[in-house]
Protein backbone atom coordinates (compact mmCIF):
# COMPACT_ATOMS: atom_id res chain seq x y z
CA UNK A 1 0.00 0.00 0.00
CA UNK A 2 1.39 3.57 -0.93
CA UNK A 3 0.79 6.12 1.46
CA UNK A 4 1.17 9.78 1.20
CA UNK A 5 1.59 12.83 3.52
CA UNK A 6 2.59 16.73 2.07
CA UNK A 7 3.83 19.52 3.58
CA UNK A 8 3.22 23.52 2.64
CA UNK A 9 6.36 25.46 2.25
CA UNK A 10 5.67 28.95 2.11
CA UNK A 11 8.09 31.00 -0.68
CA UNK A 12 9.36 34.17 -0.42
CA UNK A 13 7.04 36.54 -2.25
CA UNK A 14 9.49 39.32 -2.77
CA UNK A 15 11.30 36.87 -5.29
CA UNK A 16 8.36 35.30 -6.88
CA UNK A 17 6.25 36.61 -9.47
CA UNK A 18 2.17 35.97 -8.35
CA UNK A 19 0.60 36.80 -11.27
CA UNK A 20 3.08 34.24 -13.20
CA UNK A 21 2.20 31.23 -10.71
CA UNK A 22 -1.36 32.45 -11.75
CA UNK A 23 -0.93 31.83 -15.00
CA UNK A 24 0.45 28.56 -14.18
CA UNK A 25 -2.20 27.41 -12.14
CA UNK A 26 -4.74 28.38 -14.87
CA UNK A 27 -2.58 26.09 -17.52
CA UNK A 28 -2.78 23.07 -14.85
CA UNK A 29 -6.39 23.73 -14.50
CA UNK A 30 -6.78 23.37 -18.24
CA UNK A 31 -4.80 20.11 -18.20
CA UNK A 32 -6.96 18.69 -15.99
CA UNK A 33 -9.91 19.22 -18.28
CA UNK A 34 -7.70 17.31 -21.17
CA UNK A 35 -7.19 20.70 -22.50
CA UNK A 36 -3.24 21.43 -23.86
CA UNK A 37 -3.05 25.03 -24.46
CA UNK A 38 0.87 26.42 -25.39
CA UNK A 39 1.71 29.74 -24.77
CA UNK A 40 4.59 31.45 -26.39
CA UNK A 41 5.61 33.33 -23.27
CA UNK A 42 6.01 30.43 -20.74
CA UNK A 43 8.94 28.10 -21.18
CA UNK A 44 8.34 24.79 -22.88
CA UNK A 45 10.03 23.04 -19.97
CA UNK A 46 7.49 24.50 -17.53
CA UNK A 47 4.61 23.63 -19.87
CA UNK A 48 6.08 19.79 -20.59
CA UNK A 49 5.95 19.66 -17.01
CA UNK A 50 2.15 20.50 -16.41
CA UNK A 51 1.27 18.30 -19.65
CA UNK A 52 3.34 15.16 -18.45
CA UNK A 53 1.31 14.52 -15.84
CA UNK A 54 -1.84 13.79 -17.89
CA UNK A 55 -1.48 9.51 -17.60
CA UNK A 56 -1.77 10.72 -13.61
CA UNK A 57 -5.18 11.43 -13.87
CA UNK A 58 -6.79 10.68 -10.86
CA UNK A 59 -3.75 10.12 -8.94
CA UNK A 60 -2.76 11.66 -6.08
CA UNK A 61 -0.43 14.56 -7.52
CA UNK A 62 -3.31 15.74 -10.19
CA UNK A 63 -6.09 15.31 -7.96
CA UNK A 64 -9.39 15.71 -8.36
CA UNK A 65 -10.60 17.46 -11.53
CA UNK A 66 -11.95 21.08 -10.31
CA UNK A 67 -15.67 21.78 -9.85
CA UNK A 68 -15.42 25.51 -11.39
CA UNK A 69 -13.23 26.75 -14.21
CA UNK A 70 -10.23 28.51 -13.39
CA UNK A 71 -10.43 27.25 -10.00
CA UNK A 72 -7.15 27.73 -8.06
CA UNK A 73 -5.31 24.64 -9.20
CA UNK A 74 -1.97 23.87 -7.75
CA UNK A 75 0.78 23.38 -10.70
CA UNK A 76 2.13 19.22 -10.04
CA UNK A 77 5.89 19.16 -10.75
CA UNK A 78 8.52 16.34 -10.71
CA UNK A 79 11.35 16.23 -8.88
CA UNK A 80 14.69 15.39 -8.58
CA UNK A 81 16.77 14.27 -5.21
CA UNK A 82 20.54 14.61 -4.68
CA UNK A 83 21.59 12.77 -1.63
CA UNK A 84 23.89 13.05 1.49
CA UNK A 85 26.10 9.98 -0.54
CA UNK A 86 25.73 12.05 -3.87
CA UNK A 87 23.29 9.75 -5.33
CA UNK A 88 20.48 11.13 -7.40
CA UNK A 89 16.85 9.82 -7.48
CA UNK A 90 13.67 11.36 -10.08
CA UNK A 91 13.93 13.41 -13.22
CA UNK A 92 16.70 15.39 -14.43
CA UNK A 93 14.36 17.63 -16.13
CA UNK A 94 12.61 18.32 -12.56
CA UNK A 95 11.72 22.01 -11.86
CA UNK A 96 12.17 21.07 -8.03
CA UNK A 97 15.60 19.51 -6.81
CA UNK A 98 15.79 19.12 -3.26
CA UNK A 99 19.26 18.91 -1.96
CA UNK A 100 20.12 16.73 0.95
CA UNK A 101 23.56 17.75 0.64
CA UNK A 102 23.19 21.59 1.25
CA UNK A 103 19.58 20.81 2.86
CA UNK A 104 18.33 23.32 0.36
CA UNK A 105 15.71 23.35 -2.16
CA UNK A 106 16.48 24.81 -5.35
CA UNK A 107 13.15 25.82 -7.70
CA UNK A 108 13.37 26.32 -11.52
CA UNK A 109 11.46 28.97 -13.29
CA UNK A 110 8.31 28.26 -11.96
CA UNK A 111 8.56 31.43 -9.41
CA UNK A 112 9.23 33.91 -12.06
CA UNK A 113 9.19 33.98 -15.98
CA UNK A 114 12.75 34.89 -16.69
CA UNK A 115 15.21 32.91 -18.47
CA UNK A 116 17.27 30.46 -16.03
CA UNK A 117 15.79 32.20 -12.83
CA UNK A 118 15.93 30.26 -9.92
CA UNK A 119 15.32 30.10 -6.13
CA UNK A 120 16.55 28.37 -3.02
CA UNK A 121 14.34 27.72 0.40
CA UNK A 122 16.05 25.98 3.37
CA UNK A 123 15.08 22.21 3.94
CA UNK A 124 12.56 21.97 6.23
CA UNK A 125 13.38 19.25 8.81
CA UNK A 126 9.95 17.48 8.34
CA UNK A 127 10.90 16.26 5.34
CA UNK A 128 14.13 15.12 6.82
CA UNK A 129 11.95 13.06 9.34
CA UNK A 130 9.87 11.35 6.74
CA UNK A 131 13.01 10.27 4.94
CA UNK A 132 14.29 8.50 7.55
CA UNK A 133 11.22 6.59 8.03
CA UNK A 134 11.25 5.18 4.79
CA UNK A 135 9.63 7.66 2.82
CA UNK A 136 10.42 9.56 -0.89
CA UNK A 137 9.47 12.80 -1.88
CA UNK A 138 8.50 12.18 -5.49
CA UNK A 139 5.92 14.88 -6.31
CA UNK A 140 5.85 18.78 -5.06
CA UNK A 141 3.21 21.29 -6.31
CA UNK A 142 3.38 24.86 -6.46
CA UNK A 143 0.30 27.26 -6.06
CA UNK A 144 -1.40 30.24 -3.56
CA UNK A 145 -2.63 30.11 -0.67
CA UNK A 146 -4.40 33.88 0.69
CA UNK A 147 -2.01 35.08 -2.33
CA UNK A 148 0.90 33.64 -0.75
CA UNK A 149 3.16 31.63 -2.74
CA UNK A 150 3.54 27.89 -1.62
CA UNK A 151 5.71 24.63 -2.50
CA UNK A 152 3.57 21.56 -1.31
CA UNK A 153 6.23 18.59 -1.24
CA UNK A 154 4.70 15.66 -1.44
CA UNK A 155 6.37 12.15 0.23
CA UNK A 156 5.23 8.90 -0.32
CA UNK A 157 6.24 5.73 0.92
CA UNK A 158 4.97 1.96 0.52
CA UNK A 159 3.95 0.20 3.50
CA UNK A 160 1.90 -2.94 4.94
CA UNK A 161 -0.55 -2.60 8.00
CA UNK A 162 0.88 -4.74 10.79
CA UNK A 163 -0.99 -7.09 12.42
CA UNK A 164 -3.03 -6.40 15.46
CA UNK A 165 -2.81 -7.56 18.54
CA UNK A 166 -5.41 -7.46 21.15
CA UNK A 167 -6.03 -4.03 22.00
CA UNK A 168 -8.17 -1.69 19.95
CA UNK A 169 -8.48 2.44 19.99
CA UNK A 170 -12.03 3.63 19.28
CA UNK A 171 -12.44 7.13 18.43
CA UNK A 172 -15.27 9.42 18.88
CA UNK A 173 -14.86 12.57 17.05
CA UNK A 174 -17.31 15.73 18.52
CA UNK A 175 -17.31 19.35 18.49
CA UNK A 176 -14.39 20.65 20.79
CA UNK A 177 -16.80 22.14 23.18
CA UNK A 178 -17.34 18.43 24.32
CA UNK A 179 -13.59 17.01 23.37
CA UNK A 180 -12.78 14.01 21.11
CA UNK A 181 -12.79 10.86 23.57
CA UNK A 182 -10.54 7.97 22.64
CA UNK A 183 -10.66 4.69 24.45
CA UNK A 184 -8.47 1.75 24.94
CA UNK A 185 -9.89 -1.78 24.94
CA UNK A 186 -7.84 -4.45 25.71
CA UNK A 187 -9.06 -8.21 25.43
CA UNK A 188 -12.95 -6.85 25.22
CA UNK A 189 -11.96 -4.62 28.73
CA UNK A 190 -12.02 -0.62 28.50
CA UNK A 191 -8.76 0.14 30.22
CA UNK A 192 -8.47 3.91 29.29
CA UNK A 193 -10.69 6.24 28.71
CA UNK A 194 -10.40 9.88 27.80
CA UNK A 195 -12.27 12.95 26.74
CA UNK A 196 -9.70 15.51 25.11
CA UNK A 197 -10.67 18.79 24.56
CA UNK A 198 -8.46 22.36 24.00
CA UNK A 199 -8.19 24.77 26.58
CA UNK A 200 -11.74 26.34 25.74
CA UNK A 201 -11.40 29.30 28.48
CA UNK A 202 -8.62 30.73 26.26
CA UNK A 203 -10.81 30.04 22.81
CA UNK A 204 -13.46 31.35 24.05
CA UNK A 205 -11.47 34.64 25.78
CA UNK A 206 -10.47 35.36 22.28
CA UNK A 207 -13.29 34.45 20.50
CA UNK A 208 -15.47 37.28 22.73
CA UNK A 209 -12.36 39.72 22.28
CA UNK A 210 -13.02 39.59 18.63
CA UNK A 211 -16.63 39.97 18.96
CA UNK A 212 -16.13 43.25 20.96
CA UNK A 213 -13.55 44.18 18.37
CA UNK A 214 -15.64 43.54 15.52
CA UNK A 215 -18.69 45.32 16.86
CA UNK A 216 -16.21 48.37 17.31
CA UNK A 217 -14.90 48.04 13.55
CA UNK A 218 -19.04 47.90 12.63
CA UNK A 219 -19.56 51.49 14.12
CA UNK A 220 -16.40 52.92 12.30
CA UNK A 221 -17.51 51.45 9.25
CA UNK A 222 -21.47 52.39 9.42
CA UNK A 223 -19.81 56.05 10.00
CA UNK A 224 -17.67 56.09 6.84
CA UNK A 225 -14.25 55.49 9.11
CA UNK A 226 -12.95 52.32 8.70
CA UNK A 227 -10.22 53.49 6.45
CA UNK A 228 -9.10 56.25 8.58
CA UNK A 229 -5.98 55.07 11.21
CA UNK A 230 -7.98 53.76 13.66
CA UNK A 231 -9.88 51.81 11.73
CA UNK A 232 -6.90 50.06 10.14
CA UNK A 233 -5.29 49.80 12.83
CA UNK A 234 -8.83 47.90 14.31
CA UNK A 235 -8.86 45.69 11.60
CA UNK A 236 -5.18 44.62 12.11
CA UNK A 237 -6.01 43.56 15.68
CA UNK A 238 -9.16 42.09 14.81
CA UNK A 239 -6.72 39.50 12.14
CA UNK A 240 -4.51 38.72 14.66
CA UNK A 241 -6.84 37.71 17.35
CA UNK A 242 -8.09 35.62 14.74
CA UNK A 243 -5.15 33.68 13.76
CA UNK A 244 -4.65 33.10 17.39
CA UNK A 245 -7.31 31.38 17.76
CA UNK A 246 -6.59 29.49 14.20
CA UNK A 247 -3.20 28.88 15.78
CA UNK A 248 -3.94 27.50 19.20
CA UNK A 249 -6.83 24.94 17.33
CA UNK A 250 -4.67 23.46 14.99
CA UNK A 251 -1.64 23.30 16.97
CA UNK A 252 -3.95 21.20 19.66
CA UNK A 253 -5.54 19.39 16.28
CA UNK A 254 -1.64 18.08 15.21
CA UNK A 255 -0.68 17.42 18.89
CA UNK A 256 -3.37 15.01 19.65
CA UNK A 257 -3.20 13.64 16.28
CA UNK A 258 0.58 12.57 16.90
CA UNK A 259 -0.54 11.47 20.74
CA UNK A 260 -3.15 9.25 19.16
CA UNK A 261 -1.18 7.51 16.39
CA UNK A 262 1.39 6.92 18.94
CA UNK A 263 -0.84 5.59 20.97
CA UNK A 264 -1.88 3.04 18.63
CA UNK A 265 1.77 2.27 17.70
CA UNK A 266 3.07 1.50 21.28
CA UNK A 267 0.03 -1.04 21.68
CA UNK A 268 -0.36 -2.41 18.07
CA UNK A 269 -4.31 -1.66 18.22
CA UNK A 270 -7.01 -1.80 15.87
CA UNK A 271 -8.60 1.68 15.37
CA UNK A 272 -11.96 2.37 14.99
CA UNK A 273 -13.33 6.04 14.56
CA UNK A 274 -16.80 7.46 14.88
CA UNK A 275 -16.87 10.52 12.33
CA UNK A 276 -20.19 11.88 13.64
CA UNK A 277 -19.03 15.24 13.09
CA UNK A 278 -23.40 16.47 11.40
CA UNK A 279 -24.52 14.98 14.63
CA UNK A 280 -22.19 17.44 16.60
CA UNK A 281 -23.44 19.95 14.77
CA UNK A 282 -27.12 19.31 15.19
CA UNK A 283 -26.47 18.99 18.84
CA UNK A 284 -24.77 22.29 18.97
CA UNK A 285 -28.08 23.75 16.80
CA UNK A 286 -30.13 22.02 20.14
CA UNK A 287 -28.18 23.96 22.18
CA UNK A 288 -28.93 27.42 20.76
CA UNK A 289 -25.24 28.31 20.53
CA UNK A 290 -24.56 31.31 18.53
CA UNK A 291 -23.40 30.38 15.13
CA UNK A 292 -19.98 31.97 15.57
CA UNK A 293 -18.89 29.64 18.14
CA UNK A 294 -20.99 26.86 16.72
CA UNK A 295 -18.19 27.65 13.83
CA UNK A 296 -15.14 27.41 16.05
CA UNK A 297 -16.27 24.24 18.20
CA UNK A 298 -16.44 23.24 15.04
CA UNK A 299 -13.22 24.49 13.43
CA UNK A 300 -10.32 21.96 12.38
CA UNK A 301 -12.31 18.70 13.40
CA UNK A 302 -12.40 17.53 10.01
CA UNK A 303 -9.03 18.03 9.15
CA UNK A 304 -7.97 16.73 12.51
CA UNK A 305 -10.06 13.21 10.94
CA UNK A 306 -7.50 13.59 7.56
CA UNK A 307 -4.60 14.10 9.41
CA UNK A 308 -5.14 11.18 11.70
CA UNK A 309 -6.31 9.05 8.71
CA UNK A 310 -3.26 10.28 6.90
CA UNK A 311 -0.83 9.21 9.28
CA UNK A 312 -2.33 6.27 10.37
CA UNK A 313 -1.78 4.76 6.83
CA UNK A 314 1.99 6.10 7.15
CA UNK A 315 2.57 4.14 9.82
CA UNK A 316 0.56 1.48 9.02
CA UNK A 317 -2.19 1.36 11.26
CA UNK A 318 -5.07 -0.99 10.50
CA UNK A 319 -8.07 1.50 10.78
CA UNK A 320 -11.84 1.79 10.16
CA UNK A 321 -14.37 4.51 9.74
CA UNK A 322 -17.40 2.84 12.03
CA UNK A 323 -20.73 4.38 13.82
CA UNK A 324 -20.56 3.77 17.24
CA UNK A 325 -23.70 5.70 18.51
CA UNK A 326 -24.00 7.58 21.54
CA UNK A 327 -28.06 7.71 21.41
CA UNK A 328 -28.29 3.58 21.28
CA UNK A 329 -28.72 1.70 24.30
CA UNK A 330 -25.37 -0.59 23.75
CA UNK A 331 -26.84 -3.27 26.19
CA UNK A 332 -30.91 -3.88 24.69
CA UNK A 333 -30.37 -1.69 21.26
CA UNK A 334 -33.43 1.17 22.58
CA UNK A 335 -32.75 4.47 22.77
CA UNK A 336 -31.14 6.26 25.07
CA UNK A 337 -32.33 9.40 27.09
CA UNK A 338 -30.32 12.66 28.09
CA UNK A 339 -29.93 13.58 31.24
CA UNK A 340 -28.16 16.86 33.00
CA UNK A 341 -24.53 16.60 32.59
CA UNK A 342 -24.74 14.36 28.95
CA UNK A 343 -25.84 11.64 31.26
CA UNK A 344 -27.87 8.55 28.64
CA UNK A 345 -30.02 6.48 30.95
CA UNK A 346 -31.63 3.69 28.85
CA UNK A 347 -35.25 3.57 30.39
CA UNK A 348 -35.52 -0.18 29.37
CA UNK A 349 -32.58 -1.90 31.18
CA UNK A 350 -30.78 0.39 33.52
CA UNK A 351 -28.31 1.33 31.34
CA UNK A 352 -26.48 4.68 32.83
CA UNK A 353 -23.00 5.98 31.25
CA UNK A 354 -21.43 9.35 30.11
CA UNK A 355 -22.83 9.93 26.47
CA UNK A 356 -18.96 10.67 25.31
CA UNK A 357 -18.15 6.80 26.87
CA UNK A 358 -21.23 4.89 25.31
CA UNK A 359 -19.73 4.89 22.42
CA UNK A 360 -16.76 3.01 23.91
CA UNK A 361 -19.74 0.29 24.84
CA UNK A 362 -20.09 -0.29 21.24
CA UNK A 363 -16.20 -0.25 20.53
CA UNK A 364 -16.30 -3.39 22.59
CA UNK A 365 -19.37 -5.24 21.27
CA UNK A 366 -17.34 -4.59 17.92
CA UNK A 367 -14.53 -6.24 19.35
CA UNK A 368 -15.92 -9.47 20.81
CA UNK A 369 -17.79 -9.88 17.17
CA UNK A 370 -14.17 -9.49 15.29
CA UNK A 371 -12.42 -11.93 17.82
CA UNK A 372 -14.47 -14.19 16.61
CA UNK A 373 -13.29 -14.04 13.44
CA UNK A 374 -10.07 -16.13 13.03
CA UNK A 375 -8.04 -13.68 10.91
CA UNK A 376 -8.72 -10.03 12.64
CA UNK A 377 -6.53 -8.41 10.52
CA UNK A 378 -9.11 -9.05 7.39
CA UNK A 379 -11.54 -7.50 9.43
CA UNK A 380 -9.99 -3.75 10.01
CA UNK A 381 -7.97 -3.25 6.81
CA UNK A 382 -7.15 0.71 5.67
CA UNK A 383 -10.28 1.70 4.29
Amino acid sequence: MKAHRAILVELPKDKCDVDYIKRLMTLSNLAYRGYEIWVPDVPKRVQYQIYGFKNYMGSLVFGTTPKRWFAETWVPLKTLRIYGDGTRRGATDALVVLDFKKNVIKLHQVCKNEHGYSIEAPMPSWVIGRLREGGDVKFAMIGLKDDKPFLALVVERVVEPYQPSNCMLAIDVNAWNHGIAWGLIKDGKLVKWKPERPRLSEIEALYSLSVRLSKKYGKLKRLGLSKTAEGEKLWLEIKKVRRKIYAKLRDYTQKLVRRLVRKALRHRALVVIDNMIEESRRELLEEKIPSGLRKLYLMYTRRFVRLLITQLEWYGVPYRLRRLSSTVCPVCEHELTQEDGRVMICANCGFKAPRDMVPMYWAMKLFEAMKSNLNIKDSFTSV
